[in-house]
């Protein structure tokens, strides 16, 4: 091992001296790689609301694409993948904010900023799934009211 990695730096914050120790983590195994995800993906559902609006709006969606389209692979990987990078999005705002409690639980308008940006991040893609939906429903929708 390196030298440099196994020595103490002292570092001076808010009058205090903290040591900083290099972090060094077990090697894990594949299924505790597996269990540790599947466990953040129920912590997260769990932990947070907007979890149920966004995976009843996914249900609904895909619910809506059996009953109403007629959808192609294509189509399918489309609605899929924007459902994926929704939770994926409201996922990592999460864990900003688990991060930021863990941080400080005072004010801090750097902190307040980041949340907020996390918040906007999540919002932009949820509009964005929204259009793309639009998009991809309103030739079945035509369709389906045209036919009946």
């Amino acid at each position: 091992m390196r030298r440099k990695n196994l020595r103490l730096r002292r570092i001076k914050r808010n009058r205090q001296t903290i040591k900083q120790i290099p972090f060094t983590q077990d090697k894990r195994t594949w299924s505790n790689k597996f269990k540790d995800a599947f466990l953040g993906l129920a912590s997260s559902f769990k932990g947070q609301s907007s979890y149920h609006v966004h995976f009843a709006a996914a249900i609904v969606v895909i619910l809506a694409s059996f009953l109403i389209g007629n959808f192609d692979a294509i189509r399918w990987s489309i609605i899929i993948l924007c459902i994926a990078i929704v939770i994926t999005t409201e996922m990592l705002n999460t864990s900003i904010e688990n991060l930021a409690k863990a941080i400080t639980t005072t004010y801090n308008p750097k902190i307040a900023l980041a949340l907020d940006i996390a918040s906007g991040a999540v919002l932009l893609v949820s509009f964005g799934a929204a259009i793309v939906g639009i998009i991809l429903f309103t030739e079945s929708i035509f369709k389906f009211f045209t036919v009946s």
